[in-house]
């Protein structure tokens, strides 16, 4: 988990950073806010806060399934030969090139997908 980068997100709860941006959610529903720099950065990164704070309830929890999940889908041997080939250079290169390639991607694709979001929503409305 350590080597695909699965337990630092675990360790972090970085994974639920997306939740932040989910106005529906109310994140500042019932809240005095005015628009100094200061409250509009609190306003981006008191949710991630929040969130991470939380989750330190139920990182054991996360962690367990990721654990349990493993073992049963993979067995101690297959589980050595994924750790030598990510240890050697192609399986480095591999990590890296992934990482690389979805945030490329990601960044390539903001507009594409923002367009999809909008255009579901228009479907949705109009059903």
């Amino acid at each position: 988990m350590t080597v695909v980068g699965i337990q630092s997100r675990l360790d972090s709860g970085s994974f639920l950073e997306q939740y932040a941006f989910v106005a529906e959610l109310g994140w500042h529903e019932g809240g005095v806010e005015d628009r100094t720099e200061a409250n509009l950065l609190g306003g981006l990164t008191g949710p991630i806060e929040a969130l991470k704070a939380v989750y330190e309830k139920y990182r054991p929890v996360y962690q367990s399934e990721y654990e349990l999940h493993l073992n049963w889908e993979f067995t101690e041997d297959e589980l050595r030969q994924m750790i030598a080939f990510f240890d050697s250079s192609v399986g480095k290169h591999y990590l890296d090139g992934t990482w690389r390639m979805e945030a490329y991607i990601g960044t390539n694709m903001e507009e594409t997908e923002q367009a999809l979001v909008a255009e579901a929503v228009q479907s949705y409305r109009s059903r």
